[in-house]
């Protein structure tokens, strides 16, 4: 019977962030994980063509590149071949009337950019209101909520009631609301709000006034990606974890977390193989999965935790198109096409739409497409004079019941045509932003929300946030009110990490890192 002092249930980003930290710490570790390779939505693959190296899933990673895990696991990722890459636009937008605006890396190019859509005091006043809550909120971006250094934290954020944006109102607010109250133009508004689709939030729930404020934040600093795909970042943490004697078994699917005299103390295989950890087990999946599968059989786990557990929510799904393209697109706005991840859309209210028709289990006519081209920034990732494209619709239903546009025929399921025709749709809704673009296609590769449920457990029936991140289900609620927003679970020794905890989806490492610093503690 092998054992570990901790053993990882999947092996996602996260989980080789905090298997990195313990192994280089002389902790010895074993990820168990189902897919054929270590990263979990962290990853690259030529989907198209020979030569044509796609994201299969996230794409970007401004987060983890801007945080603490990357600055101090840097020196020895890039020793295994780790470079980041980023243009000087970070992010942007485009309406089909020609209207766009960017938002620069460059402070002079920014400001330049707000002067001319007349939004100098809407940025710096949203900025400068939510200078404030700073000192206390970004390190609780990192945090485990429920640690006694987040308690000052916290509670420094509940009691500054006087400021002209008090926490509160971020907390509470939707992010419509205030790109309404702060911004004037569609573009700018447009530039913003349809981020918070990326975090699992809907631009009308509660605490998308945080996000939005905090993406004004964050996308100045950039957008980078690894120098030959997302993947890269999976390979060069699996290589230090390696590098450091941590074990990383592939195609193992976990069939339970094994628990004794009221803790954790290892796992069953699908293959009935039992591996016992010392210290911890950690887990990367959802509260339904670990509550209702994993620990079926743990009398530990309370019926009220179970219930909770149950109650846990997903509320849209997420279709993926990789374009393999026979030369670069072009946008109107020229300064869009140096790179960085532009919002395609028709304005604001065509987004609410959109949104609500997916809510609802519709098709959307018009939807708003998340566009990035690898290849402005990293040309290598394609043949000579061609390039790759990434599209993303994260305001389409889990299961189409139907189409808001009364063309394509749904009856609950993604079949292939309901795929294909919607891709074609999204394809046309792009091209009314870059002209010819239809004519540049030569080969596309389709992820619906089945097909990412398919391939990774971690994201439920499709949801590539890994459940809904609104109030109800994020910050100290996130993912179930017993977890208070922490990492810890109601089993002794075992820990539940990835994109279903705080802070939420996306590319961070965050909390990775912080239950291999409670545990090395």
């Amino acid at each position: 019977m092998a054992s570990f002092d901790v053993i990882f249930v999947g092996a996602g980003h996260n989980a080789l962030v905090a298997a990195a930290y313990l192994a280089r710490a002389g902790r010895s570790v074993c990820l168990l994980e189902q897919g054929d390779r270590p990263g979990g939505a962290v990853r690259s693959e030529e989907l198209t063509l020979p030569g044509f190296v796609h994201d299969t899933y996230s794409a970007l990673h401004p987060i983890f590149a801007g945080g603490p895990a990357f600055a101090e696991l840097r020196d020895d990722l890039g020793r295994h071949g780790l470079q980041y890459v980023q243009s000087g636009v970070s992010s942007g937008s485009s309406l089909p009337d020609g209207r766009s605006a960017v938002i620069a890396t460059d402070p002079s190019e920014l400001q330049a950019e707000l002067d001319r859509l007349g939004e100098g005091l809407g940025w710096s006043g949203l900025l400068g209101d939510l200078t404030p809550h700073l000192e206390s909120l970004m390190p609780l971006l990192g945090m485990d909520l429920t640690s006694p250094a987040a308690a000052p934290l916290l509670q420094g954020l509940d009691r500054d009631r006087t400021s002209a944006l008090p926490f509160a109102s971020l907390l509470t607010g939707s992010g419509h609301e205030l790109v309404l109250e702060r911004f004037r133009t569609e573009e700018m508004r447009t530039a913003l709000l349809p981020w918070l689709l990326h975090v699992g939030i809907g631009p009308q729930d509660a605490i998308g006034a945080l996000w939005v404020a905090l993406f004004g934040l964050i996308l100045p600093g950039g957008n980078p990606q690894p120098v030959g795909g997302s993947g890269k970042l999976a390979e060069t943490l699996a290589a230090l974890v390696a590098e450091h004697g941590g074990e990383i078994r592939t195609g193992v699917r976990v069939d339970a977390v094994l628990t004794a005299d009221g803790r954790a103390v290892g796992v069953r295989t699908a293959d009935g193989e039992v591996v016992t950890a010392t210290t911890a087990v950690i887990a990367s999946t959802t509260p339904g999965d670990l509550y209702g599968n994993l620990l079926r059989d743990a009398p530990e786990v309370s019926g009220a935790v179970r219930a909770q557990a149950a109650r846990y929510q997903f509320r849209r799904g997420c279709f993926q198109l990789n374009l393999a393209l026979s030369a670069r697109p072009r946008f109107a706005d020229s300064r869009l096409d140096q790179g960085g991840c532009h919002n395609l859309g028709r304005g604001v209210d065509a987004l609410l739409r959109s949104v609500h028709q997916a809510e609802a289990g519709y098709l959307p006519e018009h939807p708003t497409l998340s566009w990035h081209e690898p290849t402005a920034v990293d040309p290598g990732r394609a043949p000579a004079g061609h390039a790759v494209v990434r599209i993303q619709v994260l305001d389409v239903p889990l299961a189409p019941l139907g189409d808001a546009a009364d063309a394509i025929t749904a009856d609950g399921t993604w079949t292939s045509s309901v795929a294909e025709a919607f891709a074609d749709r999204v394809v046309a809704e792009a091209a009314g932003h870059l002209k010819g673009l239809d004519d540049l296609v030569l080969a596309r590769h389709i992820l619906t929300p089945a097909d990412l449920a398919r391939r990774n457990p971690n994201l439920g029936p499709g949801d590539h946030a890994s459940g809904h991140n609104a109030l109800s289900q994020g910050f100290t609620q996130r993912p179930i009110p017993a977890h208070g927003g922490g990492y810890a679970t109601t089993v002794p020794g075992l820990y539940l990490i990835g994109a279903a905890t705080w802070p939420g989806p996306g590319v961070s490492g965050s909390s990775g890192r912080a239950v291999a610093q409670a545990l090395l503690s």
